[in-house]
């Protein structure tokens, strides 16, 4: 059953988010899984929203790839997690999404700065 994952992560800075995006590559090695994502900061930290396929997937993800560069970069803090099952996935235009095309915005930029 596909899933909402909600994620609050406090203290975690932009640089840090983006460093972390770069690092993971999922322009060019997607999540197994992984169906949208979309983040923000805020003067507390970083927020997320994720659907995921499964649990599972959001898991393994979390595990075998979030975590281990999580550590690598020295982020510290631990990110407070809701996985609830998903209801529904609406998108007002879809056709946004060809348009902006299916890249991750700080990872596209980190990109274009080397």
């Amino acid at each position: 059953m596909a899933v909402a994952m909600f994620m609050h992560w406090p203290g975690v800075t932009s640089d840090q988010y983006d460093a972390v995006m770069a690092r993971l590559g999922l322009d060019g090695n997607p999540a197994a899984g992984g169906v949208l994502h979309v983040a923000t900061l805020t003067d507390e930290g970083l927020e997320v929203c994720d659907v995921w396929q499964t649990e599972q997937a959001f898991h393994s993800f979390l595990e075998q790839r979030m975590l281990p560069v999580v550590s690598e970069l020295g982020i510290g803090g631990e990110p407070e997690i809701r996985l609830v099952p998903l209801h529904n996935l609406y998108a007002g235009d879809p056709d946004m999404i060809d348009r902006i095309g299916a890249v991750s915005l700080p990872a596209a930029a980190a990109a274009w700065a080397s």
